[in-house]
């Protein structure tokens, strides 16, 4: 239920960001707004939120959400809009701005959704990797019956 939760207000706060920078100054419709806030939250809930951040820090999983948001939005625009501005500026902007949202949402993330026990099995897993070698007395060892006959 957390994490429905956490989903659903990432999912509104991202499609009032993306609302007032893509509707509002870049004039996109909002139907494409609406559509990329779902597709965009989702993806980043489950790449940043969920796999990279209980096994980083709060910045390397914002800046990977920074990296994935830009990509997206801007294949996006790319495709979707054709109102003569630059894509890459907007899908910037958008991103910079989510980026700043995605610090502060991860915070939250950390302190009430992950469990402790979630995040201190993924820490011990990733961090015990114990090698073993093996080691011998001969190079090449003989077989027992040939030790009898000498």
């Amino acid at each position: 239920m957390k994490h429905i939760i956490a989903l659903a207000s990432k999912t509104a706060l991202t499609l009032a960001l993306l609302y007032v920078i893509l509707d509002r100054v870049y004039h996109a419709s909002f139907l494409s707004v609406l559509f990329i806030t779902f597709f965009l939250s989702f993806v980043t809930y489950l790449s940043g939120d969920i796999l990279i951040l209980p096994r980083t820090s709060n910045v390397t999983a914002s800046l990977a959400d920074f990296g994935l948001s830009l990509v997206i939005l801007w294949v996006f625009l790319e495709t979707q809009t054709r109102n003569g501005f630059s894509p890459f500026a907007a899908a910037l902007i958008a991103s910079v701005c989510l980026t700043v949202f995605e610090y502060f949402f991860h915070r939250y993330l950390l302190k009430n959704v992950l469990d402790e026990t979630f995040r201190n099995e993924l820490t011990a897993k990733d961090n015990t990797l114990q090698y073993q070698t093996e080691a011998s007395d001969e190079l090449f060892p003989e077989a027992p019956d040939q030790k009898d006959e000498k």
